[in-house]
């Protein structure tokens, strides 16, 4: 299957010169267009940059679903996980700041979607 999702330009230029490996999602109250759940390894991501509107697929080569986000850093580390720190507690943080996010991991959790680039 091949799904489409938005990212923001430091998160897509992270992805695209594959320092960040490891894209972070949560099933939030918000309408969504990707149900997380489904998502399975060998499946085709397109990354839209939100601003330049830059497309880049990605296949997915693991999902980890975690109960919370100290439990999916810990699990996965910084490193590839985010874009904006390597610190586990501003990571905490900074996925707190995103809109519905907290809420929506304490509800339903959060998934480490492990992607690689298309060449």
């Amino acid at each position: 299957m091949e799904y489409f999702m938005h990212l923001k330009d430091r998160s897509f230029a992270a992805i695209k010169a594959k320092t960040k490996r490891i894209e972070i999602r949560v099933k939030t109250d918000r309408p969504q267009r990707v149900d997380y759940e489904k998502l399975e390894v060998g499946d085709i991501i397109i990354f839209e940059n939100s601003t330049t509107k830059e497309k880049m697929k990605c296949e997915i080569e693991e999902i980890n679903w975690y109960k919370t986000a100290e439990e999916m850093l810990t699990n996965e580390g910084t490193r590839y996980t985010l874009s904006s720190t390597n610190d586990f507690t501003e990571g905490i943080k900074s996925l707190y700041n995103i809109p519905d996010y907290k809420e929506g991991i304490e509800k339903n959790g959060v998934f480490a979607i492990h992607i690689r680039p298309e060449e």
